[in-house]
C-alpha cells in the first residue's frame, strides 16, 4: 500500500481489519474491536512506528507487518 503519510496507511490497513483507529495530531490510536480496553498509540518518525512504551514497532515501509503486530499485542486471549 503506498502512501505519502505511513499512519494513515496504517489506519487504512488496520480499518480493512475491522480495528478501530483514530488519527490526531501525529498520533494513531487503534483500538481492539472485541476488546475496547486493549488499546494503544501509535507514532511514526518517517523511518519506523513507535509504540507509547518506546519500542520501535516496525519499519515505517512495512505497513502490513506492523499492522500485523499490533493486531498480535492488542488481541484477546482465551483461556
Amino acid at each position: 500500500m503506498e502512501t505519502t503519510n505511513p499512519l494513515r496507511g496504517l489506519a487504512a490497513e488496520l480499518d480493512a481489519r475491522g480495528w478501530r483507529t483514530a488519527l490526531r495530531a501525529g498520533t494513531l490510536t487503534v483500538t481492539n474491536p472485541d476488546a475496547p480496553r486493549l488499546t494503544d498509540a501509535i507514532t511514526c518518525d518517517g523511518r519506523a512506528f513507535w509504540w507509547t512504551w518506546g519500542q520501535e514497532a516496525g519499519p515505517a515501509d512495512d505497513i502490513a507487518g506492523v499492522a500485523d503486530r499490533i493486531v498480535h499485542v492488542l488481541r484477546t486471549v482465551t483461556p
